[in-house]
């Protein structure tokens, strides 16, 4: 398994968490010059955040069309959190199409049993990062640390479930001794209640929120592909659950002079609306214009504008404008949203340029 492979040369389109809405693929491939083979006339070539799928009314449509870009030498894609929750058969919110194809709601398109043997193989084969002289990508969070260990844990043709898996029961061996097990069953009987009611704050809970963060911070898959996280100082209601740790903005110790670009931390809109802000949590970009990068060295870029929303704007019979699609140009450095609008993006890596 590679963990890093090279990035297209080039000029290339790096295309935001696409979340299952095709509309909106097709539209901002449109947008970009592509015809429907994926071929452009200036020879560009697309690459993939991740989280290709789920939310959205047809992730099975999103799979297999970028999985013929892949196919055609026309696109490139890394692995996101959510394609590794399919690979590991995980139910989370908005993947029932895939997990329990059989019990998905109506307005999901679900997976087919034929279908689903070459998404697996095709998801297996993505790699968590793509990279190049002047450019990366990633899906959360670009960690030297969390790949260098993750290199001298690979070994033979082990799969990045299968590492996974090992990390997981690293920490559960830690976990079991009988001092933590107690504060820990102790700590979910009071949370327990209350954790699906956004109207009764717990109180900050130590030992669940140590055990989060070790959950995350000691796998180094879930940093590279959900991020860096700390306990919080407040709960707070994100994702239909209580939380007991919080985002990390990693990119304000990057200190590399290559730009990355990553997807994942749904950048909201100044007209947001509440029908979906509890998925965010605290807000990573607070300070941070739309289209400025971030970080130490201003070179990081955040294309994922929270096309995974649109579900819940439909279910309300909301505008979908708040909730788009985008792909970020390089090397013009601009991005282009999926109704067709196109805005300069500013950065340190200009000045490089």
């Amino acid at each position: 398994m590679q963990l890093i492979e090279p990035l297209f040369a080039g000029p290339v389109d790096i295309v935001g968490d696409v979340h299952g809405e095709i509309d909106a693929l097709e539209n901002l491939l449109g947008h970009l010059g592509y015809d429907a083979k994926g071929r452009h006339e200036d020879g560009r070539r697309l690459v993939f955040v991740g989280d290709l799928t789920d939310r959205g009314p047809d992730s099975p449509a999103v799979l297999r069309k970028v999985m013929e870009l892949v196919e055609a030498d026309r696109a490139q894609c890394v692995i996101g959190n959510h394609e590794l929750n399919l690979l590991r058969g995980e139910l989370k919110d908005g993947n029932d199409w895939w997990v329990a194809p059989e019990a998905c709601s109506d307005n999901m398109q679900p997976v087919t049993g034929e279908d689903k043997i070459g998404m697996i193989a095709f998801l297996e084969s993505l790699p968590l990062a793509l990279e190049r002289q002047d450019l990366r990508v990633v899906h959360a969070c670009w960690s030297e640390v969390a790949f260098a260990e993750l290199q001298d844990s690979a070994s033979g043709d082990a799969t990045l479930c299968e590492l996974y898996g090992r990390f997981t029961a690293k920490l559960a061996e830690r976990w079991s001794d009988s001092a933590r097990t107690h504060k820990l069953n102790r700590e979910w009987r009071e949370l327990a209640p209350i954790q699906k009611d956004p109207q009764q704050r717990p109180r900050l809970l130590a030992t669940i929120a140590q055990m989060d963060r070790e959950y995350q911070m000691s796998n180094p898959i879930c940093v590279l592909t959900s991020g860096e996280e700390t306990e919080t100082e407040i709960p707070f209601w994100a994702g239909g659950k209580w939380r007991m740790v919080e985002r990390v903005r990693w990119w304000e110790r990057y200190d590399d002079p290559v730009p990355v670009v990553i997807g994942h931390y749904w950048r909201r809109f100044g007209d947001a609306i509440a029908v979906y802000s509890d998925k965010y949590g605290p807000d990573m970009f607070a300070g941070i214009e739309m289209h400025r990068c971030m970080g130490l060295r201003h070179n990081v870029y955040c294309v994922d504008f929270s096309v995974g929303g649109r579900y819940a704007q439909r279910t309300a019979n909301e505008p979908l404008h708040m909730c788009r699609l985008a792909a970020v140009r390089v090397p013009e450095w601009q991005v282009m949203y999926d109704h067709g609008e196109l805005q300069a993006i500013e950065g340190e890596y200009i000045d490089a340029n």
